[in-house]
């Protein structure tokens, strides 16, 4: 009996072991932002940028995004640089818009707009997983959250097994202020699609609640193509 019960106990922890092994994230979801240098992304992007003092003002352009350069950080980890090209509509010539980091570890991805630090992703990927984008700046805290994970979408002509959406805002405010924001991310591939409607609407007496435009941005900005 005493050897049974010594069998007996060495299957539970072997079962039980099993189990803590089957529900460990060994894919954390990192490629979601792949990096490395010579990788480029293009993008074909419509913007509408409208104004108080004058008409609305409608944009086509390509957008190329370049990772020109790595430096290695004291954690062992790297930044990396991204490079930003334009091309009008029509044209052929690239020309510079200006130059971004992105730094990534196997928690987070923080990429830094110009001076603003955005943290736009968090590891491991899990649905509803929310955290603040703003953590690294000083805009105030701003709630993102993985909306969708692992969904098939078809962007531009092309399928995409593995997609997250990241919803960065959605405050569905149509009288005020409408803020809605969100990235789209294929794996092995990262961003794919990025979306923004950031509108004030005239709020007086006179006009309030009639949607009318006073200053704002709207912004959609779809992959074309990726090397590595």
């Amino acid at each position: 009996m005493k050897h049974l019960a010594k069998y007996l106990a060495a299957v539970m922890l072997l079962a039980v072991g099993c189990g803590e092994d089957e529900f460990t994230p060994t894919d954390r979801g990192t490629d979601f932002y792949p990096l490395q240098v010579g990788s480029i992304w293009t993008y074909a992007v419509e913007e509408t940028v409208y104004s108080e003092v004058a008409a609305p003002q409608n944009r086509s352009y390509q957008l190329r995004l370049t990772v020109s350069d790595s430096i290695k950080n004291a954690a062992g980890t790297y930044t990396y640089v991204v490079l930003r090209t334009k091309k009008n509509e029509g044209e052929s010539i690239w020309t510079s818009l200006d130059t971004w980091s992105v730094r990534k570890d196997d928690r987070e991805v923080i990429v830094t707009e110009g001076n603003t630090a955005f943290k736009k992703l968090m590891f491991p990927v899990r649905e509803q997983l929310t955290w603040n984008g703003n953590e690294y700046n000083t805009l105030g805290e701003d709630e993102y959250v993985f909306h969708t994970v692992d969904l098939t979408e078809p962007i531009n002509g092309m399928t995409f097994d593995h997609t997250i959406r990241v919803e960065q805002e959605n405050n569905g405010d149509f009288i005020v202020f409408l803020d809605e924001r969100d990235e789209v991310y294929a794996k092995g591939v990262g961003l794919v699609k990025r979306s923004l409607r950031q509108l004030n609407y005239c709020s007086t007496e006179d006009c309030i609640g009639q949607q009318k435009i006073k200053s704002g941005r709207v912004y959609a900005q779809v992959l074309l193509s990726y090397e590595k």
